[in-house]
């Protein structure tokens, strides 16, 4: 029998590429990449600032000029993120004069009144639109004369449209002499 030759295969030779070690970033580098990120997560809470609804109340009419307990008044959405499901809680604490002048007449009592919540008082308030607060603070009063010095606690509470984001704000007026002695609201 005849001798086969074998051929042989012929192998490829594995080769081994060595990585070249990585340069270490320098420090200065990796600090002014971490700061240019911090600073735009910054700018982009700061851009997103102004969406945020903030409330501003104003009085909106006063229906007697003398007597300033007869004022209704109203708050407006200064921020670009409408508000919705609005509720309205209103409290005063005043001190009431009797219902005569009479310096003998010197009767004169402390009084707290709350409201119960006004619900759903508007379903939505945009941006810098104006909604006139249920609040009735005269019916407290009854026509008697009232000293200076009057609180009236507005509570205002609402969501964030489109979200289950509850918010609430509170308002604390009070009367203060002007000319004449006429009162007029301030806001705390």
């Amino acid at each position: 029998m005849g001798k086969r030759k074998r051929k042989k295969r012929h192998q490829r030779p594995i080769v081994i590429q060595q990585q070249a070690p990585k340069e270490k970033e320098p420090r200065w580098k990796a600090v002014a990449t971490r700061s240019l990120a911090a600073l735009s997560v910054l700018g982009l809470v700061l851009a997103l600032l102004p969406l945020y609804p903030t409330l501003s109340i104003n009085e909106d009419y006063s229906f007697d000029k003398v007597f300033p307990y007869n004022t209704s008044f109203s708050v407006t959405n200064e921020g670009f993120w409408p508000i919705a499901d609005i509720s309205v809680t209103c409290g005063a604490d005043f001190t009431m004069r009797p219902w005569t002048n009479d310096p003998a007449n010197k009767s004169s009592m402390k009084l707290h009144t709350q409201d119960s919540e006004y619900k759903d008082v508007a379903k939505l308030l945009t941006y810098k639109h104006r909604l006139t607060l249920p609040c009735n603070h005269n019916a407290v009063a009854n026509g008697h004369q009232i000293d200076p010095g009057a609180s009236l606690h507005i509570l205002v509470k609402y969501r964030l449209a489109g979200t289950d984001f509850k918010q609430s704000k509170d308002f604390e007026l009070k009367t203060v002499a002007g000319w004449g002695g006429q009162s007029f609201w301030q806001y705390k």
